[in-house]
């Protein structure tokens, strides 16, 4: 597809290309220089925090035996024993982004892997835009404590993301 750059340097991706990628109106895309080529990707500002997320749920598996699970809007970026990584975020995830409100699940179900197990989640939200949700999933009914450990988690990684 050709496309002309407008008189302000802008040129339209076609809906096809964005829906296909699912970029969605609104969302950053990184701009970089590859050689001659101009590179669009499309931006997440946790995909920045990757490596904080993966120490983040190291420690609490390591420490404290919690499996947290970090995911951006699209695909789970950190999990405690990495297999989960780069896997598509479940449609209950999905829609928890879209509310940008906690979910906790009192019934054993699926949602990251391949055996029912007990969630709570919380949504990561940055100057009003749903980023990601951090989840905690057990074989055992969720805590008060264990809830406040993702909001804990939570704040933390909001707070290194609005500092930049």
């Amino acid at each position: 597809m050709i496309r002309k750059i407008d008189e302000l340097g802008r040129v339209v991706i076609p809906k096809e290309i964005r829906k296909s990628l699912g970029i969605k109106d609104g969302e950053n895309l990184e701009i970089m220089i590859d050689n001659d080529n101009i590179c669009l990707k499309k931006a997440s500002l946790l995909l920045n925090f990757d490596e904080l997320a993966k120490t983040l749920v190291y420690y609490a598996y390591e420490c404290i035996n919690y499996n947290i699970i970090i995911c951006d809007r699209e695909k789970i970026i950190a999990s405690y024993n990495g297999e989960l990584v780069e896997k598509r975020i479940s449609k209950v995830l999905e829609r928890l982004l879209e509310s940008r409100e906690s979910y906790y699940s009192d019934n054993k179900e699926i949602i990251c892997g391949e055996e029912p197990k007990y969630y709570f989640a919380d949504t990561i939200l940055s100057s009003s835009d749903a980023l990601g949700v951090i989840l905690i999933e057990s074989d055992n009914k969720i805590s008060d404590l264990e809830k406040k450990f993702v909001i804990f988690l939570k704040k933390l990684l909001v707070n290194k993301i609005d500092i930049l």
